[in-house]
């Protein structure tokens, strides 16, 4: 296997592992907010997804790096 294939394997494990543990702690962070249902599902994706860009954006800062 090659070396690039084993690095984007390793990066597939470390996200999945990473997208399981940021539901947890968006899930805990809301557990104050008065929401239920499908509003709440939408308030939950809309903070992952927000969560999740912040961190592209910081990533993309440390390539420049």
């Amino acid at each position: 296997m090659s070396k690039m294939k084993e690095l984007d394997e390793l990066a597939q494990g470390v996200a999945d592992v990473t997208m399981e543990l940021m539901y947890d702690s968006v899930d805990w962070q809301l557990s104050d907010f008065e929401q239920d249902g499908d509003d709440y599902n939408a308030i939950h994706s809309h903070v992952m997804y927000l969560a999740i860009n912040k961190m592209y954006e910081e990533a993309k800062e440390w390539k420049k790096i």
